[in-house]
Parts: structure tokens; C-alpha cells; sequence
């Protein structure tokens, strides 16, 4: 209770969380995946967490977050979706399906709209 007071942020103490995680701004953040990989940032007002009421905390319901992932403001990742390796989640993007390592997805419902290549950065 007292993230929620001072942060602005509610974690279930269930969620298992990789070293490196970034929250530059905590306000209004839920965390309620089942596991969140190493070096992630989560933007201010994201909520990750079950698709139905789940007071028992159903590791089964919850998101899987893979490692270095992005997940822009306001983004809603809900239900037994996984994440992979490398992706990025747009602003206020409401993810309900799977994300592809190295892809972008954005929209309500979020839809994916690159397919990055691993070891080859965008820039080249």
C-alpha cells in the first residue's frame, strides 16, 4: 500500500521481475504480470494484468514480459499474452494478443506494425 501512497504504483507482490527494470514515472501504474524479463521500461499509466477479476492472482490469467521490452504511457497489456524479447508497445495501445520478439504494436486493439530483425539495428 505504501508504492501506491508515495509511487503511484501497485504491484502484486506474486510478479517476478528481472533485474534492470526502468519506471521513469510510477504514477498510475499497475503491475500485474506474471513475469516482466530483465531490462524492461514501463512508462507512466500502464497496466499489465488479468483479462477477468482475479483477486487469487492466477499466474495463468497474467501477461509475460520478455526481456529489454518497451511499453509506452498509458498502455494496457491484459490477459495470457507474452511478449517477446525486444518489443515495443505504443502509447495507450490496448495489447491483447501475442507480440513477436522485435516487434512494434500499436492501437486499440494493438495490432503489430514492424517485424524488426534481430542484430540488425532500424537505422541501418
Amino acid at each position: 500500500m505504501l508504492n501506491v501512497a508515495v509511487f503511484g504504483l501497485e504491484t502484486s507482490p506474486q510478479v517476478k521481475i528481472g533485474g534492470g527494470l526502468s519506471l521513469p514515472h510510477t504514477v498510475g501504474t499497475v503491475i500485474g504480470a506474471e513475469r516482466i524479463g530483465d531490462n524492461c521500461t514501463i512508462m507512466q499509466g500502464v497496466t499489465l494484468g488479468a483479462s477477468e477479476p482475479d483477486m487469487g492472482f492466477t499466474a495463468a490469467m497474467r501477461p509475460v514480459i520478455g526481456n529489454e521490452v518497451f511499453i509506452g504511457a498509458g498502455a494496457k497489456v491484459i490477459g495470457r499474452v507474452h511478449m517477446g524479447d525486444h518489443a515495443k508497445i505504443g502509447a495507450n495501445a490496448v495489447v491483447l494478443r501475442d507480440v513477436p520478439a522485435h516487434a512494434v504494436a500499436v492501437g486499440v486493439p494493438a495490432t503489430v506494425v514492424s517485424r524488426g530483425v534481430p542484430g540488425i539495428s532500424e537505422s541501418e
